[in-house]
């Protein structure tokens, strides 16, 4: 299985790094500037232990690729970029399997849309991407991958994947009921958007990100959607430990204002929110003023803390 990294950013870079160290076939997709790094001097791969330069196939799209049937994509892109990128992939790929490593759960039903085979996969991994070429893997090990096929199910695909990724150190487990895992993840995520705002202490802000969350946990119960929290399945994973003495979340809702690309992916998780409350007749209006304030800051291209805590409390009612 030759593994198709679409979306070289933070967890695809780490993915792909960590695949292509322990020998397994990789090609990037990446935008146009890590591209060309990639290509000239390979992949930096920051590690607590050690720095790896990895040579990496890179190309800035899937028409760039001559696919064969032994091939898998895994995708790594913001949400807000998914549907563009797919509609690109089914062009050159129509059938080939299709794993969504990213945020959220509204990925998987946009593929679902256009490929036959869809897998999802929530993730663990410490990944920060703000220098094109270079990742930075802080966690002691690789990370966990919880997979399965979408939107229940498992197969020889799937764990033909899985078992590349744990040759590759990866943590790996497969389960027929991945969403509930991939939900779990969503409400650990809606703080994203607070950590941007704020980029603050987690400390100082801990009472908003429960605010948040309370409201979106009413919600997903009124609807009667299965989730897992996070914080009780990483207790069954003792060997996936983050760095100890973090103080403040850098992460990808933060990457990318600090970057400066101009949108975030916190449509397809507070706004995921909004989404379900509007379905069911009601409001979600603290992750739905959350989601508007960063996309505005994105849109503005507006660096992380632009607001401080009491601010952000104030504006969102809390």
């Amino acid at each position: 299985m030759r593994i198709i990294i679409y979306g070289a950013g933070a967890i695809g870079n780490v993915v792909g790094g960590y695949l292509a160290k322990a020998g397994h076939e990789v090609v990037l997709i990446g935008r146009p500037g890590h591209v060309k790094a990639v290509k000239e001097n390979g992949l930096r791969l920051v590690t607590p232990e050690n720095t790896y330069t990895l040579k990496i196939p890179a190309v800035t799209g899937p028409g760039e690729i001559q696919f064969s049937k032994d091939d898998a994509v895994f995708l790594s892109m913001k949400g807000q970029n998914t549907e563009e990128a797919l509609d690109d992939l089914k062009k050159a790929a129509p059938e080939v399997p299709v794993f969504c490593f990213q945020n959220g759960v509204r990925n998987e039903e946009i593929a679902a849309a256009l490929f036959k085979d869809v897998y999802s996969v929530m993730v663990t991994v410490g990944a920060k991407y703000i220098k094109e070429g270079e990742v930075i893997a802080p966690f002691s090990a690789p990370g966990l991958l919880i997979m399965g096929k979408y939107p229940r199910g498992t197969d020889e695909v799937l764990e033909s994947a899985a078992n590349a990724l744990r040759i590759a150190g990866f943590t790996v487990t497969t389960t027929p009921d991945v969403m509930s895992y991939k939900w779990g993840k969503l409400v650990e995520n809606l703080g994203n958007a607070v950590d941007a705002i704020t980029d603050a202490n987690r400390s100082e802000i801990n009472d908003i990100i429960k605010g948040v969350r309370d409201e979106a946990k009413a919600i997903l119960l009124k609807a009667g959607i299965d989730w897992k929290p996070q914080h009780e399945v990483l207790k069954e994973y003792p060997s996936i430990i983050p760095p100890q003495g973090i103080t403040k979340f850098e992460g990808s809702t933060w990457q990318s204002l600090s970057r400066k690309q101009g949108t975030v992916e916190t449509g397809f998780l507070n706004g995921e929110i909004v989404r379900v409350a509007k379905r069911l007749g009601t409001k979600a209006p603290v992750n739905e003023n959350l989601q508007s304030i960063v996309e505005q800051m994105a849109a503005n291209q507006e660096l992380p803390g632009k607001y401080k805590p009491a601010q952000l409390r104030s504006m969102l009612g809390l």
